[in-house]
């Protein structure tokens, strides 16, 4: 195993393609500090407590594609097959790969966060402890991810790796934002035709809100009708749980902090709920021995032509 990882970091460290990954997340967690750092003149607040989150959004895109590239070029030049001529069990050669993408995350997760710090100097961390918890759960979920992506890229032979390991981060990612979305819909909405701009007597611009026969309605009289979109239970609890076990999912409850939840009328929101972090760690450590047990499995009886 110390041979197998020694090698892998050895190809990894000399790709130009990792060096240019690492570049573009350091320039991308300046970047938004120096956005945070103009905030803080505006306002006079700032806070790295977001900023040091929210650079995790690349590395979850840049993961899979870098995982699809560096196992394929194994494949392609045929190393695989030449670890297993030398003698190293099938079960070495996946882990060893699985422990390099992992290692290859944990690394740019770390030069993200010293560029924010370094970067963000002066400014503050409201509250260190919420924002090294955040980071703690979001390390088991690229753990997750690891395992998903190193599951589809050793399986699958042929250039399609890459495209599938693209593809699977960017679902993941999306269709996880998509879901949150659609979860926080509300159960009534306001009803009104529309809105117009008016000017009053002193010259003052109002906006004043119309029914639906187009005749003007003060804010307080609109009706509140049942939302098509909200999503009840017990399908709200189902999906909510569904897309928490997935590292997409759990990415946008870790990066807002929670979701938010509407009163029981579903006029406004009551407020803003987290999963438990321990059920957040525990989801993910379960996703990483499924797909970790059930890649080597498959990849045993693997036929190597």
């Amino acid at each position: 195993m110390i041979h197998l990882l020694h090698a892998n970091f050895y190809t990894l460290l000399r790709a130009k393609r990792f060096w240019l990954s690492a570049f573009l997340l350091t320039a991308g967690a300046v970047w938004d500090t120096m956005a945070q750092r103009r905030m803080a003149a505006l306002d006079g607040e700032g806070l790295l407590d977001n900023t040091l989150v929210n650079c995790v959004v690349w590395q979850f895109i840049l993961l899979p594609c870098l995982c699809g590239l560096f196992i394929h070029t194994d494949y392609h030049d045929g190393t695989i097959r030449c670890k297993l001529t030398v003698g190293r069990s099938r079960t070495a050669v996946y882990l060893s790969n699985f422990i390099t993408v992992y290692a290859m995350e944990l690394f740019f997760m770390a030069l993200s966060v010293s560029a924010v710090l370094i970067a963000g100097a002066g400014l503050t961390i409201g509250n260190p402890g919420n924002v090294v918890l955040r980071l703690a759960v979001l390390l088991l979920l690229f753990l997750a991810l690891t395992a998903i992506c190193v599951f589809a890229a050793m399986l699958i032979v042929n250039r399609s790796a890459l495209v599938i390991c693209a593809l699977v981060g960017l679902g993941l990612l999306f269709g996880g934002q998509a879901i949150c979305l659609l979860l926080e819909n509300p159960k009534v909405v306001p009803d009104y035709g529309g809105v117009t701009i008016t000017t009053n007597e002193d010259g003052e611009q109002i906006m004043q809100y119309l029914d639906r026969e187009g005749n003007p309605i003060s804010a307080d009289d609109i009706p509140m009708v049942p939302n098509p979109g909200y999503i009840g239970e017990p399908f709200q609890s189902i999906l909510r749980t569904a897309n928490t076990m997935q590292p997409g999912g759990q990415l946008w409850e870790i990066l807002w902090d929670g979701h938010r939840v509407f009163s029981d009328d579903g006029t406004q929101v009551e407020t803003i709920e987290q999963t438990p972090r321990w059920q957040l760690a525990l989801y993910s450590a379960a996703v990483t021995l499924f797909f970790l047990g059930l890649g080597l499995a498959m990849f045993r009886r693997k036929d190597l032509k």
